[in-house]
């Protein structure tokens, strides 16, 4: 009888060492696998609310621009814009000149959120205000900021063909602006919104 249970046990069959490491192989893909997936899912779904946060931003910029006096902001605007610099850039720097921004905690509110504990500060929101005027719009279209977006450059040359056609009365009424929000480090991680600055005479 102890020489039964002695041969049941020496012919008991369990996993070799291959089959071992076989199956940690495997396993260890799946593992890693999984892991790729969730990291990206968690990268693409942060891509996607960067985006949203700053459209939203943008819009919201834009929306208090079209808002301000138009003959200050167009005086502004004269005064600045040349043929080497054929636009106006605001950022949250220039909240302080009441001369255009005659509520300067209105304007970082806008300029400069926090949202999801990001400070968008330090010019990552930027306002650009281009007056109607062909020159400037040939200049502008040839040589556009490196901070614009590829998509924004190449609204730039369809809007300068536009000016082209325009009436030259034009820019006494209207100021051509571009609302961006930079919420990543990259030139492209921006988002862009356009918009018109009319005269009150014609709101």
């Amino acid at each position: 009888m102890d020489e039964d249970i002695f041969l049941s046990f020496s012919h008991k069959e369990g996993f070799t060492l291959i089959e071992t490491l076989l199956a940690i192989t495997l396993l260890s893909g799946v593992v890693i696998g999984l892991f790729y997936f969730f990291t990206n899912a968690m990268t693409y779904t942060s891509y996607n609310q960067g985006r949203t946060v700053a459209i939203n931003i943008a819009h919201g910029v834009a929306a208090y621009m079209e808002k301000l006096d138009f003959s200050a902001l167009e005086q502004h605007v004269r005064q600045s814009a040349n043929e080497q610099t054929p636009f106006v850039k605001l950022t949250d720097a220039d909240c302080e000149n009441a001369a255009i921004f005659p509520e300067p905690d209105a304007c970082r509110a806008q300029f400069s959120p926090t949202i999801n504990n990001v400070i968008y500060d330090n010019g990552r929101i930027a306002v650009f205000l281009i007056p109607y005027e062909r020159t400037l719009w040939e200049r502008l279209s040839a040589s556009p900021p490196e901070e614009f977006p590829r998509s924004l450059r190449k609204r730039i040359r369809e809007e300068a063909e536009k000016v082209q056609q325009s009436d030259s009365g034009l820019g006494q009424y209207v100021l051509k602006m571009y609302a961006i929000v930079h919420w990543g480090d990259r030139s492209e991680e921006a988002e862009w919104v356009e918009g018109v600055i009319t005269d009150e005479t014609i709101r």
